[in-house]
């Protein structure tokens, strides 16, 4: 038993050198950059996951390759395939719709849902189409790249989007790490 525990200890020992010297963090990552396959929400439609309807929803997502910005190492993120074929991925943060789609402010109270990090299944009859379970929020204004600029319809259904500080610290941080000037995003008019 003395034997068990002195090799339990040494290897305890043994991996936090190692977190030490190879400079390692515990806890979770952030403000993270990948260039890989990932999967975009920034303007996705959700309903509620029927398995869980208070707090998950289901979002018709994008599947994009390139940079983007998330919370979890790019080890986590690269893409999978499950013992049934079907590919999986996480969705994250890009400019890739910016381009086509202004960014639509919607008041608190109105549920939305939080998709980054969060996890992916590709559409094996589409690979360009993604189903992702992302959490359902209730509190706090919001911003969505969907809703076609119609802040009525902000109440109609849930959108994919985040709160409006993280929303403005993200894209700060991402424009800044791929070398842009300025957030190349533009909000609707008359918000």
């Amino acid at each position: 038993m003395t034997r068990i525990k002195y090799a339990a200890v040494s290897l305890v020992v043994i991996c936090l050198m190692m977190m030490a010297v190879s400079g390692c963090k515990q806890g979770k990552a952030k403000n993270v950059i990948c260039d890989q396959n990932y999967v975009l929400c920034t303007s996705a439609p959700c309903v509620p996951d029927p398995r869980d309807p208070k707090n998950k929803a289901i979002c018709e997502c994008v599947v994009q390759t390139g940079k983007s910005y998330g919370n979890t190492s790019c080890e986590s993120r690269k893409p999978k395939t499950l013992p049934d074929g079907t590919k999986s991925l996480i969705s994250t943060y890009s400019f890739e719709q910016a381009a086509i789609t202004r960014v639509m402010r919607c008041p608190s109270g109105k549920p939305w849902t939080n998709c980054l990090d969060r996890p992916c299944t590709v559409d094996p009859m589409n690979t360009k189409q993604a189903i992702c379970t992302c959490d359902i929020e209730r509190q706090g204004d919001f911003v969505t790249f969907g809703g076609s600029c119609s802040t009525g319809s902000c109440g109609l259904g849930y959108w994919s989007g985040a709160t409006v500080d993280d929303y403005d610290g993200v894209s700060k941080f991402l424009a800044k790490e791929l070398g842009l000037k300025d957030v190349p995003t533009r909000m609707c008019e008359k918000q």
